[in-house]
């Protein structure tokens, strides 16, 4: 396993000096009150989150967060190479899980980022190695974008495989279920096989979860050597059963757009999926910058996102929408045309009663050179004061807006 070092988010966080000093006032741990830029939250809004957050600190249940949006939230350029040299390990979503207490981001999704130019499967996410899983990219509307594919033309014995950081003894693995699909065989560390998973049968979004001594290991998936059929992988997660963690999921897709949230043909489609998985939080960017970009009427706009809000909420999962970094005009669209995709978020926020973290609004609403790695997408600097600023709200779920 290719291991290689990366900046947290604690020494991104140093940034926020570049910011104007009142948007970049921190609140503390149990304030009532958010600095400016966070907008309708209410002290009650987040009830089910709180709920979470509780459990999970009273150590009786794992409290699981969502970061749902485009390649800004994947990571696309955190690393400082397009998608090459770890940029998931310095994504926002990771960061801000190296930031709060009892976080973990020891999971892992098909994505369709790795289909770049600048980058592959295995240097987007160091933790995973082999080559014998590809990327499903055509799977238009699959959480991250695509599904990871094991098919019969490669050999038998090829593996994805996955070590995580973190001591583990559950591994659950979501996996789309079709009537002509084959079946997989995991083990850990290339002992015994833990579990072998029958992916035929009616379609369906399914959770595989099996058990090994608790430690640190070396996943690996192989499609059986008596399978003639594909296999098709939408996530893995580890996780220490004795110890309740906060998991963050990263679920960026580059080039997603607020449509590309509504599909809704097959239960491995971004809506029916993320019921399937029930995060208790999901910051919902929302593709608003390919929005922007691809000039989407705002009134699609608002109805896709509220397509989404109502699918999390009718499974009791609470919601933050997040607005994107500015993009850098030209060639993408006006500083006008931006905060108007940014005023629309905010009215659908207040309309269907979710908090707003203005992320567009906080970096100046112009780019900030010193946290950008191109036009469109933060480096690291900006992820980490992204994970800040998502860190005040996941922290205080109580806390209200100060105006």
């Amino acid at each position: 396993m290719r291991r290689r070092h990366f900046i947290t988010g604690t020494a991104a966080l140093a940034a926020y000096a570049r910011l104007p000093r009142a948007k970049a006032q921190a609140s503390g741990h149990g304030d009532s009150r958010l600095p400016e830029g966070f907008y309708n939250f209410t002290g009650s809004n987040l009830s089910n989150w709180a709920a979470a957050l509780a459990a999970q600190q009273r150590g009786s249940a794992d409290a699981i967060i969502g970061c749902l949006g485009d390649s800004t939230v994947a990571g696309h350029g955190a690393a400082g190479n397009d998608l090459a040299s770890n940029a998931k390990g310095l994504s926002w979503p990771t960061q801000l899980a190296k930031l709060i207490p009892g976080g973990s981001w020891s999971s892992v999704w098909g994505d369709n980022n790795v289909t770049a130019a600048g980058g592959n499967l295995y240097d987007f996410d160091v933790r995973l190695s082999g080559s014998g899983w590809t990327i499903e990219a055509m799977a238009s509307g699959t959480l991250c974008g695509g599904l990871l594919r094991e098919h019969p033309g490669r050999p038998d014995k090829s593996a994805l495989s996955f070590e995580p950081a973190d001591q583990f003894d559950r591994i659950e693995i979501w996996h789309a279920q079709l009537p002509e699909s084959g079946h997989f065989l995991v083990d850990v560390d290339g002992g015994p096989t833990l579990a072998a998973v029958n992916c035929a049968g009616a379609d369906a979004l399914v959770k595989t979860t099996t058990s090994c001594a608790l430690g640190l290991h070396r996943i690996n998936l192989r499609r059986s050597p008596d399978s003639a059929k594909d296999v098709y992988l939408t996530a893995l997660r580890t996780y220490n059963s004795a110890v309740k963690e906060i998991s963050v999921y990263n679920l960026g897709g580059s080039m997603l757009a607020s449509a590309d949230f509504t599909i809704n043909r097959h239960p491995w489609n971004i809506l029916p999926a993320l019921a399937a998985i029930s995060p208790h939080l999901v910051i919902f960017e929302a593709g608003i910058v390919n929005d922007w970009n691809g000039a989407a009427p705002l009134a699609t706009v608002a109805s896709n996102m509220t397509a989404v809000i109502d699918v999390l909420k009718s499974v009791n999962c609470d919601v933050i929408l997040m607005s994107g970094v500015p993009s850098e005009p030209p060639p993408y669209a006006s500083s006008e045309a931006q905060e108007r995709y940014v005023a629309n978020m905010k009215q659908l926020a207040y309309a269907a009663n979710v908090p707003l973290i203005d992320i567009w609004g906080l970096f100046g609403g112009t780019r900030n050179h010193g946290a950008m790695f191109d036009s469109l997408h933060p480096n690291h600097v900006g992820c980490g004061l992204i994970a800040g600023y998502a860190k005040l709200a996941v922290l205080n779920p109580a806390a209200r807006s100060s105006g």
